[in-house]
């Protein structure tokens, strides 16, 4: 039976990272970035998948007025500097006292001595944070303004990370005391060495990971498993080791040339693997090993660099021993900071997947192989493991050598490779660009870059085609004649193809279908071999040519020798204008349905932003539509209107501050067109909403569906609705 998608892709609701700071501080911004890059991870990569939030932007650089609590657990995070302290100005000082206010009020409320659910962190970035208020002198802060470079950043994501696996283990509130000074971390590292590796054997490297990795380890509240340190006199190894293991949360294994050759290291693996844990390996390897032990494999690899370095002999280097010092103690932190995310990762992921599981179903937190498979317990029907998927011919082999055809073996994405497509639903089209915006609305860039790649993937896997409408070269083509956006969407989307080829064979045992990419008349003349060479198996170029029926004349258009010509005069905008809607209605009629997000609300070359003008095209054709509006720009902009709420965009007086506009609706105007002033145009949207969103939309979703489609930021729940409606469309 196939697993509700709904089921198999959702799971985010018990747990966000919010992450507050004045947006026009640039060490803030990035600190952001840095905590978004860790703890919202890739669906095919390393690291957890927690969504991550940013506060609105305001428009006086003041805090967002309220904060949307709707988690089982938020982690809120408070990035304080010298910027959110500023009182240079009087206009300054109301605004660090609101900053200061919600600080106290989030700490009153989520802080050391609440029952809160939720964790507050405030954070000094810097000496001036200090200096917020004086009502917070005696608070305690996480203190980065002591701390530099890689030591900055990680201790930050300890501090959230330890945050977050307390509440995924429903751990009591950690302890009132210096917030700076780390809570106990709820992981125990399982130290696998061998002892000819220890600092007395004969290694080259100055202390060694072992050395290294203890010492760190001795800096946090964290414990190690270290047999020689654990086995009390007496002590029966394989008893002592097999306990370790089983209270520990992570191995941690130290590959050197020696490793392989130890029973002791090599049982010690063994038992990880049948309790099912973590794994780490410590590439240590300095020469060679004549057989290395089979089962390290699906698991994180770190290289230890002071090991490789080893193999230029002579180095002459006078400040090399320092270098190589300093290398072992950051790699050292390094691996510390890998396993506690790694063990962040597989608890949220079996929290995620024991929602999924059914009765006979076991939940797995590692990849299946031939020792796990051997040792299932009786009546196991399914397996579920996190992503990625094994490949197809892997798991075909796993389950024939182990005998265990009868049990699936699957993931939340190979479910999602067995949804059953309707067939009437072919190619979905996507309607997307920046949103310069999307600071309003708790994103930024990043997140709307990110869930475009990962719907994509989505739906690639689910079996979809995807059709899009962007140009190669940022927009801009030669010259910088044209204005583009700081991503480019159609050129992230045929990355998204090749890099994920493989991934999608392992999934659904298929290619990924190419992007279908329509490209509007006179944007692809300038195409030469560089651009060309790109299209194939990643994408399928739908060149147009002029709208049929463009009532203009070639010399007034003054091409190019290859046809092409810039939008830089009323006639020229005109023929543009009308070549992008042209574009535009070819792709609703190729399309099944059609999915927005983002999309500029100035600077656009049409009657009206692209993504907006798609949206009503699909909404006049009764065409499914799918609106993510959560990331502001366009999308935001049409729900909204459909909602009833009043948008400055749509008034004449706002189109009035744009010439360019005023000349181009002139120049449709004047060439008989009737051009629906914008209030018009607003009227028009209402009108295919008096039951509702639903009933507008007439994608499958219901109104509270659609309206939690248009405000999520978790891109599995986007996939999951999406596909949910498009099931439905072909009951109805």
């Amino acid at each position: 039976m196939e697993m509700a998608i709904r089921d198999a892709l959702d799971g985010s609701a018990f747990l966000r990272i919010q992450v507050l700071f004045h947006w026009e501080s640039q060490r803030a911004r990035d600190l952001a970035k840095m905590i978004y890059r860790t703890f919202s991870a890739r669906p095919s990569g390393d690291g957890p998948r927690i969504p991550v939030r940013y506060g609105l932007r305001q428009v006086d650089g003041g805090p967002p007025p309220a904060l949307e609590l709707n988690r089982e657990h938020e982690i809120i995070v408070i990035l304080i500097d010298g910027r959110m302290a500023r009182r240079a100005r009087k206009s300054d000082v109301g605004i660090a006292d609101r900053w200061a206010q919600l600080t106290s009020d989030l700490l009153r409320d989520h802080g050391p001595a609440s029952i809160s659910p939720h964790r507050i962190l405030p954070v000094a970035v810097d000496a001036e944070a200090l200096g917020l208020a004086p009502s917070l002198d005696n608070t305690s802060f996480v203190r980065l303004d002591v701390r530099e470079g890689a030591d900055r950043d990680r201790h930050l994501i300890l501090h959230i990370a330890v945050r977050a696996l307390r509440v995924l283990r429903d751990l009591p509130r950690a302890a009132g005391g210096e917030l700076d000074r780390l809570p106990d971390i709820p992981v125990s590292l399982f130290i696998s060495h061998a002892k000819r590796d220890l600092p007395s054997g004969p290694t080259t490297m100055a202390q060694g990971p072992v050395k290294s990795i203890l010492a760190a380890l001795s800096q946090l509240p964290v414990s190690g498993w270290y047999d020689s340190a654990q086995i009390p006199p007496g002590g029966q190894f394989p008893d002592e080791i097999r306990n370790g293991v089983l209270t520990s949360s992570v191995l941690v294994t130290i590959l050197t040339d020696s490793w392989s050759s130890r029973e002791w290291c090599r049982r010690e693996l063994l038992e990880a693997k049948l309790a099912r844990r973590p794994l780490i390996v410590v590439d240590a390897l300095e020469q060679r090993v004549v057989r290395l032990f089979p089962y390290l494999g699906n698991s994180l690899t770190l290289r230890w660099r002071a090991a490789i370095a080893v193999l230029a002999e002579g180095d002459s280097d006078a400040d090399w021993p320092e270098r190589r010092s300093r290398w072992e103690e950051e790699d050292a932190a390094l691996v510390i900071e890998a396993a506690l995310l790694e063990a962040l990762r597989h608890q949220y992921e079996d929290r995620r997947l024991l929602a999924m599981a059914r009765e006979n179903d076991l939940v797995i937190s590692t990849p299946p192989e031939a020792l796990t498979l051997a040792h299932l317990p009786d009546g196991t029907r399914r397996v579920l493991y996190p992503d990625p998927p094994l490949g197809h011919e892997e798991l075909e082999r796993l389950q024939m050598g182990a005998g265990k055809e009868h049990v699936d073996l699957t993931t939340p994405l190979g479910e999602l490779a067995r949804w059953q497509r309707p067939a009437h639903v072919q190619i979905i089209a996507l309607s997307l660009s920046n949103a310069t915006d999307a600071e309003n609305y708790g994103g930024g860039p990043e997140h709307l870059a990110t869930v475009a790649d990962d719907l994509v993937l989505y739906l690639m896997i689910a079996g979809l085609r995807v059709a899009y409408g962007g140009v190669l070269g940022h927009g801009a083509l030669k010259d910088g004649r044209i204005e583009g956006d700081d991503i480019n969407y159609i050129e992230r989307l045929f990355a998204m193809v090749r890099s994920h080829s493989v991934l999608l064979n392992d999934v659904a045992a298929r290619q990924p279908a190419p992007i279908e990419n329509f490209v509007a008349w006179p944007l692809h003349c300038e195409f030469g071999d560089e651009q060309l060479r790109q299209y194939g198996q990643l994408a399928v170029l739908n060149d147009l040519g002029p709208p049929p029926d463009l009532d203009i004349d070639q010399r007034e258009l003054r091409p190019l020798a290859d046809g092409f010509f810039p939008p830089d005069d009323p006639v020229r905008r005109y023929a543009w204008a009308r070549s992008l809607t042209f574009m535009r209605e070819t792709v609703r009629d190729k399309a099944s349905a059609r999915v927005i997000m983002g999309g500029k609300l100035t600077d656009y070359l049409g009657l009206w932003p692209g993504v907006l003008e798609e949206a009503v095209l699909s909404l006049r054709a009764r065409q499914p539509l799918y609106v993510l509006g959560l990331f502001g720009g366009a999308a935001r902009l049409f729900i909204d209107v459909l909602r009833g709420v009043d948008r400055g965009e749509m008034t004449s007086e706002w189109f009035a501050q744009y010439p360019t506009l005023v000349g181009l609706r002139g120049e449709f105007s004047a060439r008989g067109h009737v051009v629906q002033a914008p209030e018009e145009l607003a009227k028009e949207i209402r009108s295919y909403a008096p039951g509702g969103l639903s009933s507008a939309l007439n994608n499958g979703l219901n109104d509270q569906e659609n309206l939690e489609l248009s405000i999520s930021d978790d891109p599995r729940t986007i996939t999951a609705l999406i596909l949910e409606g498009l099931r439905r469309t072909a009951v109805v």
